[in-house]
């Protein structure tokens, strides 16, 4: 079979696996039009003025099948109101909210503004979990009006239908585009990701016309090289393009000018090292058209182990959890303690590998490959400095020296026997203010093999 014949396999195949049914977008729509019609109903009985939209991927027909669906609903304020009146008016709509003939459990959640996510119990015949989120956003006329970043969710939408329904067939290339990069773990702004939003990678395969035009396109990106994507043309040159924004927009590898604000960059949130990591995928992906490429990666314990061995280290696996919320907030709290985790393992192994996994809720795991250092080395002062080298010989007694003239300066060192559990004991015990201070609720050593 030549390649051409087998893509083409492949992506029908993985289409079907990937693209709700009819039945399943008929339960969430349902689902929808309860929540619209009980906010609504509340709105009114309240003497608000705001008004409903369905936003996200059920509204553009780019919805992924998953056991645990997720509907994203704005509630759009009329642009005179604070953002005091929008969480005094939130308040008012979802106290001792029901949603008639569901079991509904809500939640109130923090993000750039406050927000409500219902959880649906039992889900339905055709999905096994659903969640609705309600945010609240400015019904505003023009982007350059928005107080955040939500407020620009209506023009989004309804840029993104409008491309759909111009070119027939698009909606399945995004959703193969969404499944790829789930499995890549590429698909995510969260900064505990640092990948693209799913605005973002449906912006670019409607740049580039196709899932396959967007991998090969990806795949030929140079490193170190800033892509200037301007899909509306609004601005005249790429240069204009990078003049016109400020540096923090323009810090990433691409620079993805939003069709319906010119002065954002819709990839703002991605990193070179996602980047590569979706270069390579793609690659492969071209190369070797299979369907396991469109797999959630687990992580390969024994491969882990094989690397240890060959190096004659360890693999550590540890938890940590937080009290933080979950999603983006607790992901990157988790991110930013396995950093400092990282460091004092650093002190005493030598870190061949390592790989922080935040998959949902308050907990990650992190798996290392170290191997023991031959020796610790503690540099102290400069020789010149007498005070200072006093002091290090108190601590040292036995010590040496490295350099030489006036940047001769004394050190010590020791044998780093310490143990990988033991070691992170002591550093649970000497840094429990620390933890407290990160929100770290739990750090244990799952295993070492």
């Amino acid at each position: 079979m030549e390649n051409g014949d087998k893509l083409r396999e492949v992506l029908k195949e993985e289409l079907e696996k990937v693209k709700i049914s009819a039945d399943e977008r008929k339960e969430l729509e349902k689902v929808s039009m309860a929540v619209i019609a009980e906010v609504e109903r509340k709105v009114k009985k309240k003497k608000i003025n705001a008004s409903m939209f369905v936003g996200g991927s059920l509204a553009k027909n780019t919805l992924l099948r998953k056991k645990n669906q997720d509907i994203d609903l704005f509630l759009r304020f009329d642009k005179s109101y604070s953002e005091e009146d929008i969480n005094k008016a939130m308040r008012k709509v979802f106290f001792f909210f029901r949603v008639p003939g569901y079991k509904i459990k809500l939640k109130k959640l923090h993000g750039s503004r406050d927000y409500v996510r219902i959880d649906f119990k039992g889900g339905g015949k055709e999905i096994s979990s659903l969640s609705v989120e309600v945010v609240p956003t400015l019904k505003i006329s023009k982007p350059e009006e928005a107080r955040n970043v939500t407020d620009l969710s209506y023009f989004h939408v309804n840029y993104l239908k409008e491309s759909i329904k111009k070119q027939k067939g698009l909606a399945d290339e995004i959703i193969l585009a969404k499944a790829f990069c789930h499995a890549q773990n590429v698909y995510g702004a969260e900064s505990y990701i640092n990948g693209l939003s799913g605005y973002a990678l449906e912006l670019l395969v409607v740049h580039y016309k196709s899932f396959i035009n967007f991998l090969e396109e990806t795949s030929k990106m140079q490193a170190n090289e800033r892509v200037v994507i301007d899909t509306e043309r609004q601005y005249k040159s790429q240069q204009e393009a990078l003049d016109s924004l400020n540096l923090a927009k323009k810090q990433s590898p691409i620079i993805l000018i939003d069709p319906t604000f010119k002065d954002r960059n819709a990839t703002a949130s991605l990193s070179s090292e996602t980047l590569e990591k979706l270069k390579r995928g793609a690659h492969a992906f071209l190369k070797n058209p299979s369907i396991e490429m469109f797999e959630e990666k687990k992580i390969e314990l024994e491969w882990l182990k094989t690397q240890a061995l060959k190096a004659e280290g360890k693999v550590l696996v540890l938890e940590i959890k937080t009290n933080k919320q979950a999603g983006d907030i607790a992901g990157t709290k988790l991110l930013k303690f396995s950093k400092v985790i990282s460091r004092e393992i650093a002190k005493n192994f030598d870190v061949l590998g390592e790989r922080f996994d935040y998959m949902d809720g308050k907990k990650a795991s992190i798996y290392y490959v170290i191997k023991r250092k031959k020796e610790i080395i503690f540099k102290g002062p400069l020789v010149t400095n007498k005070i200072a080298v006093d002091g290090f010989k108190k601590e040292h007694p036995v010590w040496h020296t490295i350099g030489e003239g006036n940047k001769k300066r004394i050190c010590a060192s020791k044998d780093p026997r310490i143990e990988p559990k033991k070691m992170i004991k002591e550093f649970k015990k000497n840094n429990k203010k620390l933890l407290r201070q990160m929100s770290i609720v739990k750090m244990k050593v799952v295993k070492v093999y």
